[in-house]
């Protein structure tokens, strides 16, 4: 009878759980490909820690990649604010001061971990790196470090304005980004910089701000200036809104360098299930039936499911924790089932959480949040907009003596702004009139539209008992209907941004001419397209000279996969380095399989593949295609594989849905060239 039967809620505790059932989302997906979005927002609870651990296990396989991981303490961060008090009352002062800081101290932790690597070259151009190495090294701990070196620069008969003016000389901060930025390529070695606990010891005053504003800042700066250095920060929503209502420039320096977090009931019933098989022994490939394994009748299926997720927020940490008590419970009773009871058993202590997170993340960014909230108590959770508005009006005229809140309601003297405020934490949900379904948000936006007299509202089911309200827990028959009515849509800008980029990579394919002309260009678009589509199951990816044409160059790509179609390549294949010869042109000669034939040797094992321009995937029947890659198996015993630019575009099409985010590596998809080939 365990506790934690599903792991601890706390990422930083739960090693052992993830080590072994990390579950690799489309938010994942997105960060091991792509470098150009460094910043990674989530509200609390959202698996930030996480995903943490799993990019820095994701890259540590790689030999070829160094992982620097800052999580600073919360006295750390305590201790840095009366240091930057210094500079000033001004939140424009303290943001550039800060930012110049923290961009000090990110190089000198990566100049560091750099420095230490054998291929550091002894020249005298890495004599200013190695002088402030030394210097930043004589301290232990982040923050003490930045302390010493800010402490002598600051002096209180000098103006802010003059002191922040003179920081980028007295630190040598473009010099030693120079010198950095021309070292770093010949390490050979590529450079993460993991960054979290940012709110540790987070206020949401001037200060507090403008140390998570400048910090970053400082991240966009390191993964825009240095290529070789690829840079993710993680931060929790709260304090992502504070920063885009204090900085004025937010939307043009930072908006566009986040992802948000998504969860939906397909990415958490994969979560659930992983970690039901890991800790049951479940030897079961199906979600819904190894969720029925577990679950009593009343518990069954994707609509059981959806009941558990009734009480959550769609966040790991509430259906972790609601979980791991209805399973503690149901042991405690000799079953090895939960059921409805057990869920309800524990569902007011879990309500009653959820409402006090929100209460407590946006407290500053939604002032009197507590108070608009409880106005909705004891009543029934689906109301009209005009009867809502009149929930809001009366919160207001009865607001606490605070100054704070006091403001924040005058501002926002019309009580639909409210209502939208509500909205954009995930309080409320707005009835779609197309749909039928009832929308919540959970990144910040307003609604598309106004919100109308006769407009459907719902409070989110999760905060029910804590509040009282009526209809304290759903029957039955009542999930059914609000499924099938009101489902719930968690709005996140991660799969529009997904649809965008790869719509604009799939277009580039028309327009790169076929022949020699185009080659440069081919080839660049199948290195794009092989490290999007494989993902997290080929690591290291490049392209490298071709042995026959030094001006054409292949790619080749190391198996990283532990499972899946990657993890057959390596084990049946002997191939622990893929290659993929590029021809762009449609039709091949037996030269190309020969030359392919040439590589796999060694680690490139018995298995290659040739991508051309060809409009079909098909091999006719007495093509040279055919009878060569008949030849290369049966006579040497290599299995020649060939992909057609259009077959890949295919999948990058199917890849614009976060649902299909591993099409391309489910063996279903990837079996089919190979039997016909």
């Amino acid at each position: 009878m365990k506790s934690n039967l599903l792991g601890d809620i706390r990422a930083e505790a739960d090693h052992d759980m993830l080590a072994d059932a990390f579950v690799e989302t489309p938010d994942y997906k997105s960060l091991i490909s792509t470098d150009d979005r460094p910043l990674i927002v989530g509200r609390r609870g959202s698996g930030k820690s996480a995903l943490l651990y799993g990019l820095q296990r994701h890259w540590k396989q790689n030999p070829r990649t160094s992982t620097v991981v800052l999580a600073p303490d919360e006295y750390q961060v305590i201790g840095m604010r009366p240091l930057f008090q210094r500079f000033g009352t001004r939140f424009s002062l303290l943001r550039a001061a800060c930012r110049l800081a923290w961009r000090y101290a990110l190089l000198m932790e990566l100049a560091s971990t750099a420095s230490r690597t054998y291929r550091f070259p002894n020249a005298h151009s890495t004599g200013l790196i190695r002088n402030h190495v030394e210097r930043w090294c004589q301290a232990s701990g982040f923050s003490t470090r930045l302390r010493n070196v800010l402490l002598p620069l600051i002096s209180r008969s000098v103006s802010p304005e003059e002191q922040i003016a003179n920081l980028p000389a007295a630190l040598e901060i473009n010099q030693l980004q120079d010198a950095v930025g021309d070292v770093l390529p010949k390490l050979k070695t590529k450079f993460v910089l993991l960054i979290d606990k940012v709110d540790e010891g987070f206020e949401p005053d001037d200060v507090g701000t403008a140390l998570a504003n400048g910090l970053v800042l400082a991240a966009i700066d390191m993964n825009d200036r240095l290529p070789a250095c690829q840079t993710k920060l993680f931060i929790r929503d709260n304090i992502g809104r504070a920063i885009a209502d204090a900085d004025p420039d937010y939307s043009r320096d930072i908006e566009g360098q986040l992802i948000r977090l998504h969860w939906d009931e397909r990415t958490l019933i994969d979560l659930v299930c992983t970690r039901l098989r890991r800790a049951l022994g479940i030897d079961v490939e199906s979600n819904v039936k190894a969720w029925n394994r577990c679950t009593g009748s009343n518990l069954q299926g994707m609509s059981g499911f959806r009941k558990a997720l009734r009480l959550t927020l769609y966040r790991p940490r509430d259906i972790l924790a609601l979980l791991n008590q209805a399973f503690y419970r149901a042991a405690s009773q000799g079953r090895k089932q939960i059921v409805l009871d057990d869920l309800e058993s524990t569902a007011q202590e879990i309500s009653n959480t959820r409402l006090a997170d929100l209460h407590k993340e946006y407290k500053t960014i939604v002032p009197g949040i507590a108070e608009l909230t409880a106005a909705f108590s004891d009543r029934d959770p689906e109301l009209n907009g005009s009867t809502a508005s009149d929930v809001v009006e009366q919160a207001v005229q009865f607001a606490p003596d605070d100054e704070a809140i006091q403001q924040h309601f005058e501002i926002m003297a019309n009580p639909r702004e409210l209502l939208k405020s509500l909205y954009s934490v995930g309080f409320i949900g707005i009835k779609d009139p197309t749909s039928g379904a009832f929308a919540y948000c959970y990144d910040g936006s307003p609604p598309s539209r106004e919100i109308g007299d006769k407009d459907a509202i719902l409070v989110h089911p999760c905060y029910w008992m804590a509040l009282g309200l009526r209809r304290r827990l759903l029957a039955d028959t009542e999930v059914e209907e609000i499924h099938d009515e009101y489902e719930i849509h968690v709005n996140s800008q991660t799969p529009e941004l997904r649809k965008a980029v790869l719509s604009q990579h799939i277009g580039q394919l028309n327009e790169i001419e076929q022949g020699k002309d185009g080659a440069g260009l081919f080839e660049q678009w199948c290195l794009k397209t092989v490290r999007i589509l494989f993902a997290g199951q080929l690591g290291n990816v490049e392209l490298h000279p071709n042995r026959q044409a030094i001006q054409r160059r292949d790619i080749v790509g190391t198996v990283v996969a532990d499972r899946g179609v990657w993890r057959r390549v390596l084990e049946d294949y002997g191939t622990r380095q893929v290659v993929f010869e590029i021809k762009n042109q449609g039709g091949l000669d037996a030269t190309a399989y020969r030359q392919v034939l040439s590589y796999l040797v060694d680690e490139y094992g018995s298995c290659g593949f040739i991508i051309n321009r060809d409009e079909s995937m098909d091999l006719t029947k007495g093509s040279t295609e055919l009878q060569m890659a008949k030849e290369m198996y049966d006579k040497h015993g290599k299995l020649i594989i060939r992909l057609t630019s259009k077959f890949l575009a295919n999948l990058l099409s199917k890849a614009r849905s976060p649902q299909k985010h591993d099409e391309a590596s489910t063996r279903r998809k990837f079996q089919r060239p190979i039997l016909r080939n």
